[in-house]
Parts: C-alpha cells; sequence; structure tokens
C-alpha cells in the first residue's frame, strides 16, 4: 500500500533542453503599507476602506498580490507582492481581467500562467545571460578586433549622419549581439562615450594631416566661401589645395568655422588665419587664394598675407589672389542676356520677387527680348505639377516617346495621298494627240 501523504506521478519524458523545477508558491511576504505614494498619487488597501467584507477571486494571482484604490479616480488596482520583494517598482495593473498581471508574473517573476507556481530562476536563462555567456567565450577574438570596430562605427556615424543617441537603441543592440554576442562587453552604453570615440578620432585625423601639409611638395592654395545653415548661422568653408610627396593632387576640407559679428574681410580673414596656424601653415607654405569676387574677399587675402608674409608688398599680395573663373563666366551670360545695366535690372527682379509681384517680374524679362520671354514661358511650364506632367509627356524622348515618329510618317502618307490624287499640272508626253 501506498500511504495516503505520497502520490505518485509519471516520469518526465526526457527532452533535449532542461526541464524548469517548480516550487510551491510562497505564502508569506511582509505586510504590506494601508497607504502608499507613487507618481504623486495616493493608493489605499482596499481591505481597510471597506465596510463590507470582500473575498478575492480564485485566480493565482491573489496568491501573489492585493487590491489598492487609486485615489485619483477610484479605480482598483493590482499591487504585487512579487515586486515589493525584489525591490522593484509597483507597475499597478487596472483591474480589468487578469491577463495582464498573469503576463507580468510570468515575464517578471517566472510565475507559470497556469499553474500559479514559480519558477526556480536558476534553471532558465534570459537573453541576456546567454548572450553573456556567449560574449565569454569570444573575447579573445573581440579584442583583436576592437580597434577595427570603432573604427568602422564612427566612419558610419560620422558619414551617415547618425545621431549619437541611435546606438543606445535597443533593437540596433539587439543586431549586433546576434552578429557577435561579444559586442555585449564593448559596444558604449551611452551617447556621451561614442562622442569622444568621435572627438578622438577627429584629433588622430586632424594630427595625421598636419603631418602629411607639412611634407607638401608644394605650397598649399587655400579656397573659403561663406554661406547660411539652415539653422541659420553664418558658416565658413575652408579647403586646402596641394601636391602630396606621392605627387598626387590632394584637395581636403581644413575646417568649417562658424563666423560671428559683421562679414567684413577682417573678420573673415581672422577665422581663415587662426585655422592656418591650427595646422602650421606659415607664410613659406602659403600658396594661392582661389575665392569668388566679392571686395571683402580681396581684404581678407590682404588681411592673410600682411599677417603670414609680412615681407609681401601689395603688388604680390594681389598676385597670389585668384577669381573664380565660373562666377566671371556668369557675370559674362548676365551681360550678354541682359546688356548694359545689368545690375540695375538684377535689382529690380530681386525686388519684385520678394514682393511676390510675378507679373511685374514678367513684364521686366519681356524687356530683354526672345531670351526673356523664353524664360517667362519656362517658368509658366514649371509653376504647376500638372504643366510640367504635360510638357514631359510632349517633348522628344519623353513619356509619350513610343509617338516620336508618328508625325513624319503621317506627313508622308499624306503626300502621298495627296500625289495620287491631283492630277499633273503638264499633260504626259505619251498621252493621246489631239486632232
Amino acid at each position: 500500500m501506498v500511504p495516503n501523504s505520497t502520490s505518485l506521478t509519471p516520469s518526465p519524458v526526457p527532452t533535449s533542453s532542461p526541464t524548469p523545477t517548480l516550487s510551491p508558491a510562497p505564502v508569506r511576504y511582509h505586510e504590506p503599507p494601508d497607504e502608499f505614494v507613487q507618481d504623486r498619487i495616493t493608493y489605499v488597501k482596499r481591505a481597510t476602506i471597506t465596510k463590507k467584507g470582500f473575498r478575492l477571486g480564485s485566480s493565482h494571482i491573489w496568491k501573489y498580490g492585493l487590491q489598492y484604490i487609486r485615489g485619483s479616480d477610484k479605480k482598483e488596482m493590482y499591487y504585487c507582492h512579487e515586486c515589493t520583494a525584489g525591490k522593484n517598482k509597483q507597475e499597478l495593473f487596472v483591474i480589468n481581467g487578469t491577463s495582464k498581471v498573469r503576463n507580468h508574473l510570468e515575464q517578471k517573476h517566472q510565475i507559470d500562467p497556469q499553474s500559479g507556481i514559480k519558477k526556480h530562476s536558476s534553471t532558465r536563462k534570459s537573453v541576456l545571460d546567454q548572450q553573456k555567456s556567449a560574449a565569454a567565450t569570444n573575447t579573445f577574438f573581440w579584442k583583436d578586433s576592437m580597434e577595427k570596430f570603432k573604427e568602422l562605427l564612427i566612419r558610419w556615424i560620422v558619414y551617415c549622419h547618425i545621431a549619437f543617441f541611435q546606438l543606445e537603441n535597443r533593437y540596433f543592440r539587439e543586431l549586433l549581439f546576434f552578429l557577435n554576442p561579444a559586442l555585449l562587453n564593448h559596444l558604449p552604453k551611452a551617447a556621451k562615450t561614442i562622442r569622444s570615440w568621435v572627438m578622438d578620432a577627429f584629433l588622430s585625423k586632424k594630427q595625421r594631416l598636419r603631418e602629411d601639409l607639412q611634407r607638401s611638395r608644394s605650397r598649399i592654395s587655400i579656397s573659403f566661401d561663406l554661406w547660411t545653415s539652415p539653422n541659420p548661422y553664418a558658416i565658413l568653408g575652408v579647403i586646402a589645395m596641394w601636391i602630396d610627396t606621392t605627387g598626387k593632387r590632394r584637395t581636403t576640407v581644413l575646417g568649417i568655422r562658424r563666423v560671428y559679428g559683421e562679414h567684413t574681410g577682417e573678420n573673415l580673414g581672422s577665422v581663415v588665419l587662426e585655422l592656418l596656424k591650427e595646422y602650421d601653415i606659415g607664410g613659406d607654405e602659403i600658396g594661392y587664394f582661389m575665392l569668388d569676387n566679392a571686395s571683402s574677399n580681396d581684404t581678407a587675402v590682404g588681411f592673410i598675407l600682411k599677417e603670414l608674409c609680412p615681407w609681401m608688398d601689395s603688388k604680390q599680395r594681389r598676385h597670389r589672389r585668384l577669381r573664380c573663373l565660373g562666377h566671371i563666366v556668369n557675370l559674362c551670360c548676365q551681360a550678354f542676356l541682359m546688356g548694359r545695366n545689368c545690375e540695375k535690372y538684377l535689382a529690380k527682379l530681386e525686388k519684385h520677387y520678394q514682393r511676390g509681384d510675378y507679373a511685374k517680374v514678367e513684364e521686366l524679362w519681356k524687356r530683354f527680348g526672345c531670351l526673356g520671354r523664353l524664360h517667362n514661358l519656362v517658368r509658366y511650364i514649371r509653376l504647376t505639377p500638372q504643366r510640367r506632367e504635360e510638357f514631359a509627356a510632349i517633348i522628344i524622348g519623353g513619356d509619350l516617346s513610343e509617338f516620336d515618329g508618328l508625325e513624319p510618317a503621317l506627313t508622308s502618307i499624306q503626300d502621298e495621298a495627296i500625289g495620287t490624287l491631283t492630277p499633273p499640272l503638264h499633260p504626259s508626253p505619251s498621252g493621246p494627240h489631239q486632232s
């Protein structure tokens, strides 16, 4: 006979994965408070404010929690004993069915949703634990690849304009963990770390560029221009051009600096001069300046060369200042299109454009003859999407290009028909003789 206190259970079927062992549900917790405050909201234990006695449901969730009343709207909330025992913040679910609470108990506290029995946490490894154990086995491989990974990561961030906080994204990290779990131990956990990596890489590249410039086989020529960013800030970009030790022509960005104050030649020149000194480019290394034709650039070049090359006279400084050929061609085209006083007409056009008086703009363009009328025609076509679509359909090689050869064919057929139906103007020599 088998004693009453003992029950027979079938032997478990062997499986390839470890079977979680179960333990009886805990029956004792510290007595929860009658009232507490969380996120500035007061919660009161229902048992303390209910006059009539009440009984909890039969669900196993009540082995692990109690009912509280939320002070802001008097709704019944679920208070989890396991969260308190683990010193976690209460999630406080609104009691409207038990599915949310069951999921919470299963996912956060490993409580089986069917039996209500707590699993031993030692028998279940989370994804994070699995990644950590996998990372430990790949440590040697990762140490050899760490610097290369940093270089590739920084290059991706800089060239693709990736915000630093994106590296904290959970899904991005899961992707990298899938490729190599060892990344868990080495991937930066904060945007601040990424910023320091990028700055270190920038300073290293800057030092390498400084050394390349010092070994230049030619003088270093400079080009710079000022524009307004979308912010809008006044930004000055500075470009260097030189021949390196291998005889190749090199072009690189020395810097992009914000310009404060008036855009005078002296102000622009001081910004460029500061940047040249950072790269140790002095009077013996400086070459020519290729800039647009603004008069402020004349002043800027003079200011820079006076500082770097005090032995130069004004004629030598002017010789080092080259003008933009594209800008010169643009001025020639304006003079060709508008004739004399083109600057006066351009000022009027700009004024009418800013006022939105497009009728005056078209009238002013008509004064420039056929080119002005062609300008108005192009503007008329481009003014609406419908006109652009219609124009794209009828141009040769456009959307209706299969009909491009139709008009010559129709003309040929028409000519043949006219020739057949129209009698000749002169009688045929072989025709009958008149008596």
